[in-house]
C-alpha cells in the first residue's frame, strides 16, 4: 500500500494527523538502536501517525479494544497499522536498549508542531489538542520540504502558566519533575491537566473529557514506579 493509501485508511480510523520525514532526517534524531535501518531493510522514508481533535476517540469507542483494560488505544492503533497492511512500526512507548523513541523531537522536524510552555507539542491548527502514537517505517521514498518556523508561545499571555497546580510551567517550559510530583500527590491533576486546558490555542478542538482523562493517565512503566517510590520514600 501506498503512504498516500496507508493516510487515507489511517484518517478513517480517526488516526488523523500524519507526516513524513525521510530515513536520513530521521536517523539524524534517534539513537543508534532506532536507525532506520535496523527497523527495516530498505527503508527509505517514516511515517509519523497520530490524530488531532476528538476523531479518534469517537474511532475508538465503537472498537472492540474500548472493552479492554490494558492500554486499549495502544491496542487499537496497532490493530488499525496491520489492517493498512503496515508490519513495520514502532508505538511511542516502545524502547530499544532502554533507549525511547524521540516521538515529539520527529514530529517537529516533519512540521507537526513546535514544543510549547505546556510541555506539549503545539500543533498550528489545533493546538495541544494532538497526540503521538506511532511511527511506520516505509520503503517509499516521499518528497519533503523543511517547516516553516513556528513559535506558538511568542507574546502568549500565559495562562497555562497561572493554571497549572503545580507551579511546574514557566517562560523557558516544563519542569517535568514538578510536573511529575504534582501528579502523583493531586488527584485532580491525574484526571485533567488545567494546563492544557487553560492554552488559548485551538480551543473548538479540545478533547471530550472522557478523553482528557484518558491522554492525563500516568503510563506506569518500571521505571516511573521506581521512580514514585523513591520520591514517595523520601516525602515519608
Amino acid at each position: 500500500m501506498s503512504q498516500a493509501a496507508t493516510r487515507a485508511a489511517l484518517e478513517r480510523a480517526g488516526l488523523n494527523l500524519t507526516a513524513t520525514l525521510p530515513a536520513e532526517e530521521y536517523d539524524a534524531i534517534v539513537a543508534p538502536p532506532w536507525r532506520s535501518s535496523v527497523l527495516r531493510r530498505g527503508c527509505r522514508s517514516v511515517l509519523i501517525v497520530g490524530n488531532r481533535g476528538g476523531a479518534l476517540w469517537e474511532c475508538f469507542r465503537r472498537s472492540p479494544e474500548s472493552s479492554e483494560r490494558n492500554d486499549p488505544l495502544d491496542r487499537y492503533t496497532a490493530r488499525v497499522l496491520r489492517e493498512t497492511g503496515e508490519t513495520h512500526f514502532a508505538s511511542y512507548r516502545d524502547r530499544r536498549q532502554d533507549r525511547p523513541l524521540p516521538l515529539v523531537a520527529l514530529a517537529e522536524r516533519a512540521g507537526l508542531g513546535s514544543p510549547g510552555r505546556v510541555g506539549l507539542l503545539l500543533h498550528r491548527t489545533y493546538g495541544p489538542w494532538i497526540s503521538l502514537r506511532a511511527v511506520v517505517y516505509s520503503e517509499e521514498q516521499v518528497p519533503f520540504d523543511a517547516p516553516p518556523v513556528f513559535e506558538p508561545c511568542r507574546d502568549c499571555p500565559a495562562p497555562c502558566e497561572r493554571a497549572c497546580r503545580g507551579g511546574a510551567i514557566c517562560e523557558s517550559g516544563l519542569d517535568g519533575l514538578r510536573c511529575f510530583r504534582t501528579k502523583l500527590l493531586d488527584a485532580g491533576c491525574r484526571r485533567a491537566c488545567d494546563a492544557r486546558t487553560a492554552c488559548v490555542r485551538a480551543r473548538e478542538h479540545a478533547f471530550s473529557p472522557e478523553q482528557v482523562v484518558h491522554h492525563s493517565r500516568i503510563a506506569w512503566t518500571p521505571r516511573l514506579v521506581a521512580h514514585a517510590l523513591r520520591f514517595l520514600i523520601r516525602r515519608s
